[in-house]
């Protein structure tokens, strides 16, 4: 990928932020469409689909897309959009540590990863993710620039960075950000929440966050170690790009912080 900021007009108003980035992978959008288009790559087999859906658009960029049949992962219900969680509570004792006498109660006997200290802790992380569809469309993901072109209803744009792009971008998207708190959030979730649900949710606010993720250690194993995900809303990527002409992005300072940045990650 040519890293040098295009010249071209058409490039220069879609695919900006990547040039400055000096991505060596795509930008992604991720929107819904009714049915799987007969263009995408769909995922046959397989139980997390962050690899086949997110992960792989980034590599190869082109168009990954899923329904809830191709989507098996009961963490993706929610945070792909294909109706929610089935159970908050069950959630909560998946990822909780649960008392062995209350287990032995329970319907649900998994004694979960234990990331919190109580179920009641558990939900109050999960309550504010909220719940999307009805499990009869699609999720799609494709690159951003050709999701542009092609005008397709985006709801949320992510990137697969290291943390010096991971800077810029958290930088950036608190260039214009007018209210106090972080331009940046890192909340708990799947990394399909965290891609997906939760920064699609901040899009419906006035005051949107950008999402920091891929903390979920199941999916992890599929990320390389030096990269995690930055997700936003496409109106806050739509600020961002109409901020770089006047932001810090464009000064000769930052060129060489950026040069000297990706020279020590090689």
């Amino acid at each position: 990928m040519d890293k040098s900021i295009s010249s071209d007009p058409v490039r220069s108003g879609m695919g900006k932020l990547s040039d400055i980035l000096r991505l060596e992978n795509h930008a992604v959008a991720i929107y819904r469409e009714p049915a799987l288009p007969e263009d995408a790559f769909v995922p046959k087999n397989g139980h997390c689909t962050i690899p086949s859906l997110f992960v792989r658009c980034t590599r190869l960029g082109g168009k990954c897309a899923a329904d809830s049949e191709h989507s098996p992962c009961h963490g993706s219900k929610s945070g792909f959009g294909f109706g929610g969680m089935g159970s908050r509570q069950r959630s909560a004792w998946s990822a909780s540590t649960v008392p062995e006498e209350v287990r032995e109660n329970m319907a649900h006997k998994s004694s979960g990863m234990s990331y919190f200290k109580d179920p009641e802790i558990a939900l109050i992380q999960l309550d504010p993710i909220k719940d999307y569809g009805d499990g009869k469309d699609a999720i799609v993901f494709q690159d951003l620039d050709d999701a542009i072109a092609q005008a397709k209803p985006i709801e949320v744009v992510a990137f697969l960075v290291d943390p010096s792009r991971l800077s810029v971008l958290q930088q950036l998207a608190a260039f214009s950000k007018r209210t106090p708190g972080p331009a940046a959030i890192m909340p708990y979730g799947h990394a399909c929440q965290q891609v997906y649900a939760i920064p699609k949710g901040e899009g419906e606010s006035d005051d949107p966050h950008a999402v920091i993720g891929m903390t979920d250690l199941y999916a992890r194993r599929y990320i390389d170690k030096d990269k995690m995900s930055f997700a936003v809303p496409y109106k806050l990527y739509q600020r961002m790009v109409d901020d770089i002409d006047q932001s810090f992005v464009m000064k000769k300072r930052f060129g060489e912080y950026m040069d000297a940045c990706l020279r020590s990650s090689d």
